[in-house]
């Protein structure tokens, strides 16, 4: 698929209430991909913010990845898309699943520990940048 292409498919996608998707040519930086940059709200997820039901939240937080386009057909485009999706979701589950009554996160993605638990610690490391 075409670059541009690709760009005009991404820019198309909905997703969510809040989320935004937008995506752009960055083949300047790698051959063949886009780079997809995901705004989404999410609630700020600290240990002392569990128990008030973690009453605040941003708007603005944000991934990025590069996505290749090259190889393939719009499909497997929006599975890449998707997938990108389900790694932020899956970033966002960690933070939040809690252990009562200390409301401990036992895979949070900003703790080596957590890190280390979930198994993906050089994934972790890179999450949304491009």
């Amino acid at each position: 698929m075409e670059t541009q292409s690709a760009v005009r498919l991404i820019n198309q996608l909905d997703y969510k209430p809040g989320w935004s998707i937008t995506a752009e040519d960055h083949t300047k930086r790698f051959e063949g991909t886009v780079e997809v940059t995901f705004v989404f709200p999410a609630y700020h997820s600290e240990r002392h913010l569990a128990e008030e039901g973690y009453p605040s939240h941003t708007d603005g937080s944000y991934a990025k990845f590069a996505i290749m386009a090259s190889d393939c057909d719009d499909i497997e485009l929006y599975r890449r898309v998707l997938a990108k999706i389900l790694e932020i979701e899956t970033h966002e589950a960690r933070e939040f699943l809690r252990v009562l009554p200390t409301y401990w996160a036992p895979f949070h993605p900003h703790r080596v520990d957590g890190m280390k638990r979930w198994g993906e610690v050089s994934k972790d490391y890179t999450y949304g940048i491009v």
